[in-house]
């Protein structure tokens, strides 16, 4: 049975789909001899969406929900510098649903490649559960945004890792898991279909299977919230369960293989779910009984259809 990969579609991803795919992948050699590709585009190329999207969500911390019931706009004169300080098309960043899920990146910040490690390893998204019910900032993240699922996921892995509390002045470590998964986020899937694309661009397929080398030697880890803190072992942990090549392609022929491969073999859910959770607080003790921790999580499995919902609009919430 080959694998299978689960694409998430639902609007926000759709959104950094687009984006990924139309904007230019450019290569350049530097000093060293070593070869970067990066996104070329101007700051009138991204289109407004993508702006309340960085500027509100991503780096305000506004709900999804929220931005598809305001319909906000951002100020022209506030546009400069939004998209490098939410990096640039990082669905880790820009989707607060996955802020905390992990990925092999050639450079962790900038407007690099997002399917490097797709492509060098085949494997999907490490996913975080925050699953650590004493943690305050996994109780926030579930209770205000949510985690978006899919029925089409599967899960390779479940992996302990350790994390410390984000509480200041609280120093006590937890315990939670992270889910190696066969799941791909809409950044990477657009960047997938670019390189389809432009299949006849042999100079820029060979440059882009040179620079994955890379990933090999000196990987850097997209973590950008609490990370847990045995992130290296927990990376290689994710590898080992799930990847489907052991090294990058070594050649646009192997990398265009690979293109085709995961494409061809991919379901894109434009039916995603977000899901909620929350707690109950913790009965009082009976008469004689230890206080403990009783609470449990509940769930909320109806969540709700996507951003900009009802909305025909193409690029304003």
């Amino acid at each position: 049975m080959r694998k299978t990969f689960a694409a998430i579609g639902d609007p926000v991803h759709a959104l950094l789909r687009k984006v990924t795919r139309h904007l230019p992948l450019l290569a350049s050699v530097g000093p060293a001899g070593s070869t970067t590709v990066r996104y070329e585009f101007a700051e009138k190329d991204l289109p407004e969406a993508y702006y309340v999207l960085a500027t509100l969500h991503a780096l305000g911390g506004v709900s999804l929900e929220s931005l598809r019931m305001a319909h906000w706009r951002v100020n022209v004169k506030c546009k400069t510098g939004i998209a490098e300080r939410a990096n640039y098309f990082d669905a880790v960043k820009i989707d607060r649903r996955c802020c905390r899920d992990l990925r092999f990146k050639l450079n962790k910040w900038g407007p690099g490649m997002l399917a490097s490690e797709l492509l060098a390893f085949g494997t999907g998204m490490l996913r975080a559960c925050n699953d650590d019910p004493a943690e305050h900032l996994h109780r926030c993240l579930w209770a205000q945004h949510g985690r978006i699922e899919t029925e089409h996921q599967v899960v390779y892995a479940t992996i302990r890792a350790l994390h410390w509390n984000s509480l200041p002045l609280i120093h006590q470590t937890g315990k939670e898991s992270f889910e190696s998964t066969n799941v791909i986020y809409g950044d990477a899937l657009g960047e997938l279909e670019q390189l389809w694309e432009r299949r006849a661009d042999t100079t820029l397929l060979e440059q882009v299977a040179q620079s994955l080398q890379g990933l090999s030697r000196h990987a850097e880890i997209g973590a950008f919230l609490h990370p847990p803190l045995n992130l290296e072992a927990v990376m290689k942990m994710h590898l080992r369960s799930q990847a489907l090549w052991k090294v990058p392609p070594s050649g646009s022929r192997g990398l265009l293989r690979r293109i085709e491969y995961i494409l061809e073999h991919t379901v894109i859910d434009d039916s995603t779910k977000t899901v909620f959770r929350w707690r109950n607080p913790a009965p009082a003790p009976r008469l004689g009984q230890p206080r403990g921790e009783t609470a449990e999580w509940q769930i909320d499995p109806s969540g709700y259809d996507g951003w900009w919902a009802g909305n025909n609009r193409e690029e304003s919430p």
